[in-house]
């Protein structure tokens, strides 16, 4: 079972022994990196993979706080993987299990080597941890999270596009007030051309399918015929 607030950890890489000598120390000493979990719920939880493909794959609904990747014997330092994972996970942490190389054109967020020692990754997850910062918006049952876009209703968690995570900001912003179509099209696609809106259409469904408890008959986020939109929880 996943836990909205949880230390989520993924590892990228085929090293077994790592793989097991991580999940060993997260499970005797997730309370140090975590400085959480008093309430009984597991505050830190841990996923491997041994692909990229994979990895990638499993991003699209596991949002990691820290990914940690392995770098041995690739030459690259799998920086075109990192590249990609930064951008879908804009305030993930990126680790590199392994000494990087000089040629390597990534600049990761903490290195830990190997042999692992304990204490390293004890103190790299929790520089990395308390060095990004999470933004949240929270109006009634629907709460947002900027950093790692992500918006949480009562149906679940869901990832979001960037223009998905600025519209919604937006709304819950004005909560309450209506917002023109022209103020968001200016706003977050960067135009004041009205003619054609389409795109506006379809991320106001998508966030309908999200937060309203029945999205062809919306409660929450309501049209202003002709001027707008207008997001009220009571």
């Amino acid at each position: 079972m996943a836990y909205p607030n949880a230390l989520r950890i993924l590892y990228v890489g085929r090293k077994a022994d790592v793989v097991a000598d991580l999940q060993a120390l997260f499970e005797h000493q997730s309370n140090l990196i975590t400085q959480n979990g008093a309430d009984g719920q597991p505050p830190l939880e841990f996923e491997a993979v041994s692909s990229q493909k994979a990895a990638l794959h499993l991003v699209r609904t596991y949002l990691p706080l820290v990914v940690m990747v392995e770098i041995i014997n690739w030459p690259d330092g799998r920086a075109k993987l990192c590249e990609m994972l930064r951008y879908r996970l804009s305030s993930a942490a990126i680790v590199a299990i392994g000494v990087p190389t000089p040629a390597c054109l990534f600049t990761f967020d903490g290195v830990i080597d190997i042999p692992l020692s304990s204490q390293q990754v004890v103190d790299t997850i929790r520089n990395v941890r308390h060095g990004r910062v999470e933004h949240q918006l929270q109006v009634g049952s629907i709460c947002v999270n900027t950093a790692t876009r992500t918006v949480t209703t009562r149906k679940g968690e869901y990832p979001m596009t960037p223009k998905q995570c600025a519209l919604l900001q937006m709304l819950m912003l004005n909560h309450g007030s209506v917002v023109s179509r022209k103020a968001i099209m200016e706003s977050i696609w960067e135009t004041s051309y009205l003619e054609d809106t389409r795109t506006l259409d379809v991320h106001v469904r998508w966030l309908r399918e999200r937060i309203e408890p029945d999205p062809s008959n919306p409660s929450y986020l309501k049209t202003v015929r002709g001027v707008g939109y207008r997001l009220w929880i009571s």
